[in-house]
């Protein structure tokens, strides 16, 4: 079969496209690792806070020797207990996450961490990670107090709320023991009549069992004492 130069000049030209179009397909480059940092308040991966309080967190995200990385979205993950991880809320200055108010306080027993998703400033590219969890132990709140008007009263009120749950009621005779177990009215309040003696006077404690979503909580310790005959009076220890 003859071919004829029209023929060869076009044979020419499309192995010449295909060669050009090879070259242009060179190996993309490759994504940087990062690494996802997330702590809480004092720099550790476990808080223990009170009910509602702050609890501090805050995280960044780097690349393998540390240099911070600038684009991208950070996700924040909660887990309940028993539960999937569920996103939150999202920031998109990966270099310092933060979340605002989300995530800043106690509210229950939970874990935390941060997924970055990845992303490119058109110069460098950098590769998702997921920081370490950090755990949340809330302690419920008593708002303890006493009173020696009209007879000695231990009190206080559970935060969060709960009704008919139970408060046990320690007593300090050289080590702690069972004094009563008292129960919360409908407005989460617990009460306990208590005696106060003469001298160093009688300690008096409160103790509420843990929950799913709350580790067992110790009251301060409150001190009921007589100073004279007609009166008496209460002290935080």
């Amino acid at each position: 079969m003859r071919t004829t130069k029209l023929g060869a000049v076009l044979a020419t030209l499309a192995i010449t496209t295909g060669t050009a179009a090879v070259l242009q397909a060179g190996p993309a480059q490759a994504a940087t690792p990062t690494v996802t940092t997330f702590l809480a308040s004092g720099g550790g991966h476990q808080v223990t806070a009170t009910y509602h309080n702050s609890i501090g967190l805050s995280g960044n995200v780097t690349d393998s020797v540390g240099a911070p990385v600038t684009a991208g979205d950070a996700v924040l993950q909660r887990k309940l207990p028993g539960k999937a991880w569920k996103n939150i809320a999202t920031d998109s200055t990966p270099d310092s996450v933060y979340f605002g108010n989300t995530g800043s306080r106690a509210t229950g027993n939970m874990q935390y961490r941060v997924h970055y998703l990845g992303g490119t400033d058109g110069t460098s590219t950098w590769d998702p990670s997921f920081s370490s969890a950090v755990t949340v132990r809330t302690m419920w709140n008593l708002h303890e107090s006493g009173t020696c008007v009209g007879g000695c009263r231990f009190f206080g009120k559970l935060s969060p709320k709960a009704k008919n749950h139970k408060v046990l009621i320690q007593v300090k005779h050289g080590s702690w023991k069972k004094y009563k177990v008292v129960r919360t009215n409908r407005r989460s309040h617990w009460s306990a009549k208590v005696v106060a003696t003469w001298g160093k006077g009688t300690l008096y404690r409160a103790v509420v069992a843990k929950t799913a979503h709350e580790v067992r909580t110790f009251s301060q310790i409150y001190r009921f004492y007589k100073v004279r005959a007609s009166r008496t009076a209460v002290a935080a220890r």
